[in-house]
């Protein structure tokens, strides 16, 4: 049996940083005007940023002892910046999804079988504005997605 190989942890690793209060409700305020979710279903967590990402880390009651551990990663990649431009991941929609109102694009098996084939397809809906979606099939919620002009591009992992 072949053993595994463990990443090692950077040498120069350490604790990503607790966003300020302004850095926070910018994101929060990008989940609720993009999908309706209200920024009261994030209160119980901490956002915690390692460059151009966003964590949600379940808020302890002290956070201090944490910030001495080297680590890799910590909680849940949430939001990632692209260029001037917030992006949630399929990871943070499958998890919190189900709180959204808007900006849901519903698929059929055989549009979703297909998307996930060609990453891109001709796609037209009502009542969804460009920019990133949620792509449901059934109750499930798949991820995150991108609707602008007529398209529809797949960000599935």
């Amino acid at each position: 049996m072949a053993k595994k190989r463990r990443k090692k942890i950077h040498k120069d690793a350490k604790w990503p940083r607790v966003v300020s209060f302004e850095e926070r409700d910018e994101v929060l305020s990008f989940w609720e005007k993009r999908f309706g979710i209200p920024k009261n279903v994030f209160e119980s967590y901490l956002i915690l940023s390692t460059s151009k990402n966003y964590w949600l880390f379940a808020a302890p009651e002290e956070i201090k002892p944490f910030q001495m551990l080297k680590v890799q990663t910590v909680g849940l990649l949430f939001t990632r910046r692209v260029s001037h431009w917030l992006k949630p991941t399929s990871t943070a929609l499958q998890r919190f999804g189900h709180h959204a109102t808007k900006n849901i694009v519903v698929l059929s098996p055989a549009e979703l079988d297909r998307l996930r084939r060609e990453r891109k397809m001709p796609f037209i809906v009502e009542h969804i504005e460009e920019g990133y979606v949620i792509l449901k099939c059934g109750e499930k919620i798949w991820g995150c997605g991108l609707y602008a002009k007529g398209s529809l591009i797949s960000f599935l992992p």
